[in-house]
C-alpha cells in the first residue's frame, strides 16, 4: 500500500475520530466484561490507524533531511507498536490496568516531540499545520500525565482528548496538500 498524502490525512483522521469515539464510549468499561473486549479490540484497530498514520509522515519525508526528527518518527511508531501489545496484553489478562500502556504513551508523545519540532525546521508545511505535529507530541506531558500524578487515576477525559490532536494532523495534512507549501522529493502536491 502507497501512503499518499490522501491515505495519510485518511489515517490521521479516522484514527482521531476513532480514538475520540472509543475513549468517550469505552474508557470506562469494567475489567473482563463484554463491554471491555469490544472496547480493547477497538483500540487495537485505533492505534493501527495511528500507526499507519505515523509510518504515512515518514515516508512524506515531512521532518526533512533531520536525523533526529527521522529518529522522532520512528520513536513514536515504536510506541505505536508497544500500544498494539499492551492491548494484547490486556484482552488476555482482562484489564487495562498494563504497564506497557504509559509506556507507549511516553515512546509516542516523546517521537513526536522530536519529529514535530523537525517538522517546524524544516518548513516543509506551510503556515499553521506546521505546528500541528508537535501537539501530539505535548498533549500527554501538559494534559495527560500531570492528572495522572496528582491523582494517581488514568485521566479517561484527558486520554479521549488526545485523540482531538490526531484528528487536527488530518486537518493540518489536508490543508498544507490544498495550498501551496514547499515541496520536497517525497511530501508533494501529486503525493495525494
Amino acid at each position: 500500500m502507497q501512503l499518499t498524502t490522501k491515505t495519510t490525512t485518511a489515517l490521521w483522521g479516522a484514527g482521531g475520530v476513532a480514538w475520540v469515539a472509543n475513549g468517550a464510549l469505552g474508557l470506562d468499561a469494567v475489567a473482563g466484561t463484554g463491554g471491555f473486549y469490544v472496547t480493547e479490540a477497538i483500540w487495537i484497530g485505533v492505534h493501527a490507524l495511528v500507526l499507519g498514520g505515523l509510518v504515512g509522515l515518514d515516508r512524506l519525508g515531512v521532518t526533512g533531511d533531520s536525523r533526529w526528527g527521522k529518529a522522532g518518527l520512528r520513536l513514536a511508531i515504536f510506541g505505536r507498536i508497544v500500544f498494539l501489545a499492551a492491548e494484547g496484553v490486556a484482552i488476555a489478562v482482562a484489564n487495562d490496568e498494563v504497564p506497557l500502556l504509559p509506556l507507549a504513551a511516553v515512546t509516542t508523545g516523546l517521537g513526536m516531540l522530536a519529529a514535530g519540532a523537525a517538522i517546524l525546521r524544516a518548513g516543509r508545511l506551510a503556515g499553521w499545520p506546521r505546528y500541528v505535529p508537535i501537539t501530539v507530541g505535548g498533549y500527554p506531558f501538559i494534559f495527560m500525565f500531570p492528572v495522572l500524578a496528582v491523582t494517581g487515576e488514568r485521566p479517561d477525559l484527558a486520554v479521549t482528548g488526545w485523540g482531538l490532536t490526531f484528528v487536527g494532523v488530518a486537518v493540518a495534512l489536508w490543508t498544507a496538500a490544498t495550498r501551496e507549501f514547499r515541496p520536497s522529493q517525497s511530501f508533494s502536491r501529486s503525493s495525494g
